[in-house]
C-alpha cells in the first residue's frame, strides 16, 4: 500500500442454500481466483470458508471503485454471479474506505463491519 493513499475495502457475506452446491461454489471459486490474479487495482483478497455450515466470505482491497466494479462485471466474476443467485440465501455487502497507514484490514474487522450492516 502507498503511504499517503486511500484504499476501497470490500467485504461479503455469502450463504449457499444447500450443501450440494458447494462444488459448484469452489469450481467458480478457482475460476475468480484467476481472475483476481491479472486484476488492474487489486491490492489483496482473501476467501474465509465454512463449507460444511454453508458459509463463505470475503475480503478484498482495491485501489478505487472503478477498479472493483471492473472486476465484478467481467468474466469469470458475472457469469458466476448470475449462475450462483438461485443457490444463494441472504448475501451481504459493504465497502469502506481506509487510508494507508492503517496497513491491511482485518477479517476480524470485515466480520464485524458485515454483522453491525
Amino acid at each position: 500500500m502507498e503511504p499517503g493513499s486511500d484504499y476501497l475495502v470490500m467485504a461479503s457475506y455469502l450463504p449457499l442454500k444447500r450443501i450440494s452446491s458447494t462444488v459448484r461454489f469452489f469450481r467458480g471459486v478457482s475460476a475468480i481466483r484467476k481472475q483476481l490474479a491479472g486484476a488492474d487495482g487489486l491490492v489483496g483478497y482473501t476467501l474465509r470458508a465454512r463449507p460444511l455450515a454453508r458459509d463463505y466470505w470475503t475480503l478484498s482491497v482495491w485501489t478505487d471503485q472503478a477498479s472493483l466494479g471492473a472486476f465484478v462485471r467481467t468474466p469469470p466474476h458475472i457469469r458466476l454471479m448470475t449462475s450462483l443467485k438461485p443457490f444463494m440465501g441472504p448475501t451481504k455487502f459493504v465497502t469502506w474506505t481506509i487510508p494507508a497507514a492503517d496497513g491491511r484490514p482485518s477479517l476480524a474487522a470485515a466480520l464485524e463491519r458485515l454483522a453491525s450492516g
